[in-house]
């Protein structure tokens, strides 16, 4: 066996980020500064400058990878938790958590092959590298986004809501279209203008309880047009292997009863939904752009391309890893959904530097364990016919908590990641 020198978590993230290779290498080639960014996030000491600064690097990573207009939701879901205002007792945040979980999972996809190579397989680009980040953002830095509607029941109101439907507006989309020429802008809107015709425009922020929300994210008509296959966007989405009790029971049973008996909008089902039906207009645009203006067409394709076999092949992928990853009674399977797998692994390590917001952590301020980054150990082993492992050394709570979390839902997790009790 080969130890690298034990060091705490953020050492081995930054210096991997500073001059490694592989994923990590493409990110800081096409983000100038990464590795200063970092290491000034790394270095906040506070909460509010840690969100600060994980907000200022998630929002260029988003812009790299085409996802510039998830930042107003990302920030909405911040202020939500600050202003303690969803009542999951255990809340906590999850804008340095999303960012500390697309480095973590970077981190292992550069560094165990049996996870990159399963994930490359399923991914199946002439350019793995690119389109795993493509579909990694989806899959940590967004996969929370439907904390936006986690309070969702009958009798209460909030302006958050309307957030969602504000971005199926021509403002929004032309905020978010690139410098379109004054000529793309008039056929943009003509457009658009066609889309409201043929589709009624959703208001989410009007329906009365759980129930009712999910049927109106899951109900994406556009997308019969783009999808011969398409039935709903929890079909579309739903996992051609049996995992729990399939992805649109599971949606349905939870905004029914939730996890309590109390009926609930279950994150991970919504941020996929989310996801999946605003995206896939600008997918619905570019289609029929190409048929009626191929100058518009051309304008929106420069920086990014929303062509049909793309969102087939890489944007429904990343949804279904953010639908699945929070559903209960469920072992993870590396050779079913590869990318699920790596979501649902960093996600159960990331545990370090997390604002509490949630009443069980509020009430019991003064004995509350807060796990900060330099209570985590970490190294990299390397055997001789093994594959590496990621070694964390942390304290017996902690300890206690990652391991109880990782056997309930990651099948052979101890193959990748070795955790021992700090002295």
């Amino acid at each position: 066996m080969i130890f690298s020198s034990s060091q705490h978590i953020h050492s081995l993230l930054w210096r991997h980020f500073h001059s490694g290779a592989g994923a990590a290498g493409y990110l800081r080639g096409k983000i100038p500064g990464l590795s200063q960014y970092l290491n000034t996030f790394f270095a906040s000491r506070s909460d509010f400058e840690r969100l600060q600064r994980a907000e200022f690097l998630s929002e260029r990573i988003l812009s790299l990878t085409d996802f510039a207009d998830m930042i107003p939701l990302r920030a909405e879901v911040a202020t939500l938790e600050i202003k303690r205002l969803i009542a999951y007792k255990k809340q906590t945040d999850h804008t340095a958590h999303t960012l500390y979980l697309f480095l973590l999972g970077i981190w292992v996809y550069d560094h165990i092959p049996e996870i990159r190579q399963a994930v490359d397989a399923s991914i199946d680009s002439s350019k793995p590298v690119k389109m795993f980040i493509f579909q990694w953002t989806f899959a940590s830095l967004l996969h929370d986004v439907g904390y936006l509607f986690y309070d969702f029941e009958e009798g209460l109101n909030s302006p958050s809501w309307n957030l969602y439907d504000e971005m199926f507006s021509f403002d929004f989309i032309q905020r978010f279209s690139g410098s379109l020429s004054d000529n793309g802008i008039v056929e943009l809107r003509e457009l658009w203008n066609k889309f409201i015709e043929m589709y009624d425009l959703p208001k989410h922020a009007e329906l009365k309880n759980s129930r009712q929300l999910i049927e109106k994210l899951d109900d994406i008509p556009w997308l019969a047009e783009l999808l011969p296959t398409y039935q709903s966007g929890l079909q579309t989405m739903n996992s051609s292997f049996s995992i729990g009790p399939g992805l649109p029971q599971f949606a349905y049973q939870m905004a029914k009863t939730g996890y309590s008996g109390q009926p609930v909008v279950d994150h991970g089902v919504a941020s996929s939904l989310i996801l999946l039906k605003y995206t896939s207009v600008w997918y619905w645009l570019s289609k029929k752009a190409a048929e009626t203006y191929p100058q518009l067409h051309e304008e929106l394709n420069i920086l990014f391309h929303y062509y049909p076999h793309v969102l087939e092949k890489h944007v429904i992928p990343a949804c279904r890893a953010v639908s699945y990853h929070n559903m209960p009674g469920v072992k993870f399977n590396l050779n079913q959904e590869p990318l699920l797998y790596l979501a649902v692994l960093c996600d159960e390590l990331q545990i370090w530097d997390r604002f509490l917001s949630g009443s069980e952590y509020i009430n019991n301020w003064k004995t509350v364990e807060h796990c900060m980054a330099e209570n985590i150990l970490a190294e990299i082993i390397y055997g001789e016919t093994e594959a590496p492992l990621l070694h964390l050394m942390v304290s017996p709570n902690q300890y206690k908590k990652m391991h109880d979390s990782l056997e309930k839902r990651v099948e052979q997790w101890n193959r990748f990641v070795q955790l021992s009790v700090t002295d």
